[in-house]
């Protein structure tokens, strides 16, 4: 329901009012003396976000190919697709996991090297050793 604003014409005193946009032209009492009041033109508010949001209307989304509408038109398309938003704690996990990955790469590395020095120097016996086949 659009908010509405109205001046008494005997004290300049302004009111606030929510009307369906129907009955926009009824406007209530002053509240101070009870005379009808005026209708005012004043602001639009302004909300970044929800409402005409100017940061999807026509950007070209490389990930999804498209030009977007707003952001409701993006994430239809996302549902559509099977894809979800990438968050903080989703990078954290794969930051997490990347982490642990590198450590198993490096443990991997020196028991390979291990495996080469036992094995005087024959890479096939290291690899072997370091890699065993499950039968």
């Amino acid at each position: 329901m659009p908010l509405y604003e109205a001046k008494c014409p005997e004290c300049d005193t302004r009111v606030e009012y929510l009307r369906p946009h129907a009955r926009r032209a009824e406007t209530p009492a002053c509240l101070l003396c009870q005379v009808p009041t005026t209708p005012c033109v004043s602001a639009p508010a302004y909300t970044p976000s929800g409402w005409g949001d100017t940061k999807w209307a026509g950007r070209y989304d490389r990930g999804l190919g498209v030009t977007l509408k707003d952001k409701n038109h993006r994430d239809r398309i996302m549902q559509s697709r099977g894809l979800t938003e990438d968050t903080k704690y989703d990078q954290q996990n794969r930051l997490d996991k990347s982490l642990s990955d590198h450590g198993e790469h490096e443990r991997t590395v020196r028991r390979y090297e291990n495996n080469l020095r036992e094995a005087n120097g024959d890479r096939g016996l290291a690899i072997a050793n370091t890699f065993p086949v499950d039968p």
